[in-house]
């Protein structure tokens, strides 16, 4: 299962979803994390139901967030995509374990 977690760093977990300048792509099949770029994450309007659209076209199942935004929420909802809060600064990798240290 594929999460996706938002980041502007690379290494933690960023503060917001939808303006994340990237988003860490845990793959628990495999134990894999890649980066993916936000390209809409300067967008005017719907930066988080931008992200949204481009987490489902790359199969991702979870989001991993400190927040996220009714509209993105509702999204990612449509989209079958699961939400779970997780604390900003949180290490990558210490964000999808199944109870994140708070």
């Amino acid at each position: 299962m594929k999460t996706a977690i938002p980041t502007d760093d690379g290494i933690t977990v960023g503060r917001v979803f939808g303006r994340a300048k990237s988003f860490a792509l845990y793959d628990s099949t495999d134990g894999s994390l890649s980066i993916v770029p936000n390209g809409g994450a300067g967008a005017e309007h719907g930066a988080g139901t931008g992200a949204a659209s481009l987490l489902a076209e790359l199969g991702v199942r979870a989001v991993a967030a400190p927040e996220v935004g009714p509209k993105a929420a509702a999204a990612l909802s449509s989209a079958g995509i699961k939400i779970r809060t997780v604390p900003m600064g949180t290490e990558l990798l210490k964000a999808v374990e199944p109870n994140p240290v708070r």
